[in-house]
């Protein structure tokens, strides 16, 4: 396998800190955190809270 095919893409500082005030803030409000993903490939964050998908 090429190295291409290992490569990921790790989460920044800020990320990590924007998804801790994030899953804080649903927290505080009673929502439940259905999802959290982190794509290795693009880098992005996705969480989905709440009642209603």
């Amino acid at each position: 396998m090429s190295s291409e095919e290992h490569s990921f893409i790790l989460p920044t500082t800020e990320q990590a800190l924007a998804c801790v005030r994030v899953c804080q803030m649903l927290s505080n409000l009673y929502k439940d955190i259905r999802l959290f993903r982190f794509d290795d490939k693009t880098g992005q964050v996705y969480i989905l809270a709440g009642d209603e998908l």
